[in-house]
């Protein structure tokens, strides 16, 4: 198992959290503006200046590390990682890049992927990671070709130019810079970059970034229409990691070993970023929190002990079911871990449980389990959970520096939140701009919360749902889609490991859910292999749905349900690339499904409650 050398700082208490508390403006309409009571001050310093800052005070200490071709770990120090970001920023400016400039980056978490972002951003040009399905996957290169066309970058970067030759047909990109890692003819290598001796043309660069310029350009996953590409500016960036630490005392030199991709504002923004700026180490994880892939994941937290984890609750499902048997996972990941972290969606009931019991009889501790809440256009922050979370779906209190607006929507509130973390707007598109955005400068986020405790507004906030997957029944009775979901899915004590809400113009609510294999067998009365036709499951959903519908009121009850065999598709949209499932565009694409939950007749594989 490895350490880094960070094992001395580990702290056997836990992390030290700010108080419990928020201060609230009310409003004559009913509006509250939420506050945290803790100063912030804007930041003045970028993210980027920890790049020098490290490779001064700890040259030696791993930064980033890699799976190799022979499977063992590539690691680049932070002494190497800041002599290869001055080279490759002084090679950008010699090809001619002009500040401001574009450069996408078409491939996933690598060493050379950070190069390249950090020495683009060093050099004053704006980086756009792009989620890698769109080049790889069918059907990507259409929502490619429309980033391509609103980016218009001077320089592409691939890992593999072999397996990105496709977007090549895209004219865009065709006609950008093509930096790869690999040495194949059309592109420039990214090995003979690092030879290039920095001059004073990107030491003047790097030292006149101004604060308030874009860095970055993150898009949407575009599930509700193209991609919105997301001004992510210098200040944004390092104001959400300044709030978070006022919250949670972060610790010099963490190690963190994950997956979450660098297109997306966590795994860019949070996990990358936030180990630069405490000078850490992150292990890019190879796996994913899905069955095909996870061995990976296990393979690699065997191998490295992290200080702490963040991932996504399907992710957390997979690992509770692995440390449940496997003792010597087990005690590689609970030996220097203090807090665990989640985001994106609810953790059930069954896996927050499992959670705090592996963690109490792996180590005799009280590890906390903390639960986040952000956006791309955030950076991410808006709050977390600086407490061990109780309940499934906690959003925490808002974070210093920002303003938390909600307004009365039914039971719930929308929220909507102002600060320095905040974009200033969408690349190229001043329309969506000007909508996002309410008359107070507020951006709009789109999710509905409510308290815990009216009460007590210091016991935080939960979701309740996203507005564009709320809908009415037929009688007119709004369903919040997300409450909703969150609330059967507990029913099922963790059978049912996904699901989507059907009902909109309907007489009532239906279900499709996607079964958990480990806690359905525990429920097999048939001889079978096939956990969707057993009675025996069957009957156990039947009846958790039945409790269930005694205890909520119409609008809230489950009509019938459908177990899904075949699991949510990427490519068609209907989960993103952190795993999290697209409602819209899984009712969407099977309602052939959702008609036979409505059926007159019922086939064999609709179960009425």
């Amino acid at each position: 198992m490895m350490t880094d050398g960070s094992e001395s700082n580990v702290a056997s208490q836990g992390p030290s959290f700010a108080p419990r508390k928020v201060e609230i403006e009310n409003r004559v309409n009913g509006t509250l503006v939420l506050r945290s009571p803790i100063a912030f001050k804007e930041p003045e310093w970028s993210i980027l200046d920890s790049l020098p800052a490290w490779a001064e005070k700890a040259p030696h200490r791993t930064f980033l590390a890699q799976r190799g071709g022979d499977g063992a770990w590539e690691k680049v120090s932070y002494a190497e990682m800041w002599a290869r970001v001055r080279a490759v920023g002084q090679a950008l400016l010699d090809q001619g890049a002009q500040r401001g400039d574009k450069l996408a980056i078409l491939s996933g978490n690598s060493i050379e992927h950070a190069v390249v972002m950090f020495a683009a951003m060093s050099a004053g040009l704006v980086v756009a990671p792009i989620s890698p399905n769109y080049s790889l996957m069918p059907g990507g290169l259409a929502r490619l070709q429309d980033i391509s066309t609103l980016l218009r970058p001077s320089f592409v970067f691939v890992q593999d130019s072999d397996a990105y030759a496709a977007a090549r047909a895209i004219p865009e990109l065709a006609s950008a810079t093509w930096i790869a890692a690999d040495q194949k003819a059309g592109s420039l290598a990214i090995r003979s970059l690092y030879e290039t001796a920095p001059g004073a043309s990107f030491e003047n660069a790097f030292r006149s970034i101004a604060m308030e310029s874009p860095a970055k350009i993150l898009f949407t996953s575009g599930s509700t229409g193209l991609p919105k590409g997301v001004i992510n500016t210098h200040l944004m960036m390092a104001s959400a990691l300044e709030m978070g630490s006022l919250l949670v005392l972060p610790r010099e030199a963490p190690v963190q070993v994950e997956w979450l991709p660098w297109h997306h504002t966590m795994g860019s923004n949070i996990i990358l970023q936030g180990i630069l700026r405490y000078g850490g180490t992150l292990y890019i994880d190879d796996g994913r929190p899905v069955p095909q892939l996870f061995h990976k994941t296990i393979a690699n937290l065997k191998e490295v002990s992290p200080t702490s984890m963040f991932n996504v609750p399907a992710g957390y499902t997979l690992l509770c079911e692995a440390l449940e048997v496997d003792v010597d996972l087990r005690t590689s990941f609970f030996r220097l871990i203090d807090r665990i972290s989640y985001a994106g969606s609810a953790i059930s009931r069954t896996t927050l449980d499992k959670l705090y019991h592996l963690a109490k009889t792996t180590t005799g501790r009280h590890i906390p389990v903390m639960s986040g809440y952000g956006t791309t256009e955030t950076a991410p922050t808006i709050s977390t959970t600086h407490w061990a979370t109780e309940e499934p779906g906690e959003l925490g209190l808002p974070a210093p520096g920002l303003e938390l607006k909600l307004v009365p929507a039914g039971d719930s509130y929308e929220a909507r939140v102002r600060g320095p973390n905040v974009t200033p707007g969408y690349l190229g598109r001043p329309d969506l701009t000007a909508a996002a955005f309410d008359d107070e400068g507020f951006y709009r986020i789109g999710d509905t919360v409510s308290f815990i405790d009216p009460a007590r507004p210091q016991m935080g906030l939960r979701f309740t749902g996203r507005l564009s997957e709320n809908f009415k029944l037929a009688n007119g009775t709004w369903v919040v889609a997300g409450n909703l979901r969150a609330t059967v899915l507990a029913a099922t004590r963790g059978v049912f490991q996904d699901a989507v809400i059907a009902g909109e113009n309907r007489p009532s609510c239906a279900l499709l859910g996607w079964l958990n294999p480990v806690m359905a067998k525990e429920h097999v009365v048939g001889g079978g292999d096939n956990l969707a036709s057993d009675p025996g499951v069957i009957a156990f959903l039947q009846q958790c749905f039945r409790t269930h519908n005694a205890k909520v009121g119409g609008s809230d009850r489950i009509c019938s349900f459908t177990i899904l065999e075949e699991p949510p598709s990427l490519a068609a949209g209907e989960i993103t690339d952190k795993a999290y499932v697209n409602q819209r565009a899984v009712l969407s694409n099977r309602m052939s499904r959702v008609e036979l939950l409505y059926s007159s007749e019922p086939k064999d594989h609709v179960i009425v409650v």
